[in-house]
């Protein structure tokens, strides 16, 4: 339905997989990879206190546990790391040459001028989506099974009595006993179920796994532009279809005007996210910072920067207020679309059940 999320949500995976193995160079510890960041992002560690049943760390918090001497860093190599993947490199070989070769037959197909539908256009576009989300996951075990067991001997309650002054240590915990360090915000869980009002069944409490809804927080990165260009891409694709032979003439119409919502809303989507992304990250105050530095405020804004930063995790009321109908009205032109692909098949144009000549495209007397 909409293959653009998945490329976000994998690009986000991506770029906290990257700060990880700069926050653990930094750290001194440069056998970190990018992998171990993915493996870490989804549950592959386990912690095992002294007091408490295991629950998954990520990344933050296994660096806070490493750095402080509660546990030794993971001996898990990257190649130990992989080896625990299901990913079968025959099996994704195979899958791309296939959606390869359609591509190239859509490519022929407008080559030679010949009608393509709506449903090979549609199709070709989630392609387009399914090679980005490859690419941004190509570092990313696959269908792990059994995580690395961490075992510490220190407590949990001896860990946060020493966290002294980190925000909200002294507060319950939602997720695990080291949400203080990450609670995995913002996501659908954390912030949006909540502010939402909707009913939350009683869940188990450190949580088994970590959930997979945790927003993208890309901040300003090269990733953060290559998505941008793959949604705004992935949505003017089917701009080609705007003069297609479409069975009546409402139809063609309604196609034109989904087309336009759904790269309007897209635009606006992106742009909200950019600028609630920079508060989450902190960006804005860092900007105001270095281009005021001497005006009155400065000093005051700088010494609330740490205290804001939990609150710059949750998504303000604002961005729910804007996205709500951002989100009905994308969700009603995506909608049309794919139902739109399978209804205008009732009425094809006889070229779309020719085939390619593909002997034309090869030099002869």
């Amino acid at each position: 339905m909409a293959p653009e999320f998945i490329v976000a949500f994998a690009t986000g995976q991506k770029v906290e997989a990257r700060r990880s193995v700069e926050m653990w160079k930094r750290a001194g510890y440069h056998g970190w990879s990018m992998r171990h960041g993915f493996y870490a992002s989804m549950g592959g560690f386990m912690l095992q206190p002294r007091d408490s049943k295991p629950f998954p760390v990520n990344s933050k918090q296994l660096h806070y546990l490493v750095t402080r001497g509660y546990i030794p860093y993971p001996s898990i190599t990257e190649a130990e790391v992989w080896d625990k993947s299901k990913q079968d490199g025959f099996q994704k070989t195979l899958t791309m040459l296939q959606t390869g070769w359609f591509v190239i037959q859509c490519l022929g197909r407008a080559i030679q001028r010949l009608p393509l539908t709506t449903l090979e256009l549609t199709t070709f576009s989630f392609v387009f989506c399914t090679f980005a989300s490859y690419y941004q996951w190509s570092n990313k075990p696959l269908d792990v099974e059994s995580p690395t067991m961490l075992k510490c001997n220190t407590s949990i309650r001896d860990i946060l009595i020493q966290a002294g002054n980190w925000p909200d240590a002294d507060k319950p915990y939602r997720q695990t006993p080291l949400d203080f360090i990450d609670d995995q915000s913002p996501s659908w869980l954390t912030e949006i179920q909540p502010r939402l009002h909707f009913r939350m069944g009683p869940r188990r409490r450190p949580l088994p796994r970590f959930t997979n809804d945790r927003f993208p927080v890309l901040g300003a990165s090269p990733d953060a532009i290559l998505l941008f260009v793959v949604i705004l891409a992935y949505c003017c694709l089917h701009f080609i279809a705007w003069n297609f032979g479409f069975p009546t003439r409402i139809e063609r119409i309604f196609w034109r005007a989904s087309c336009l919502v759904i790269v309007i809303t897209s635009f606006i989507f992106l742009a909200c996210e950019t600028y609630q992304d920079g508060h989450r990250l902190g960006r804005w105050d860092r900007w105001y910072i270095k281009l005021f530095p001497k005006r009155e405020g400065t000093l005051a804004r700088m010494n609330t920067m740490e205290k804001r930063k939990r609150e710059r995790e949750f998504v303000p009321l604002w961005e729910l207020i804007v996205m709500s109908p951002v989100t009905m009205f994308y969700t009603l032109a995506r909608t049309y679309i794919v139902v739109e692909v399978f209804v205008s098949l009732r009425a094809l144009p006889p070229g779309a059940f020719n085939t390619v000549e593909w002997s034309n495209f090869i030099p002869h007397l």
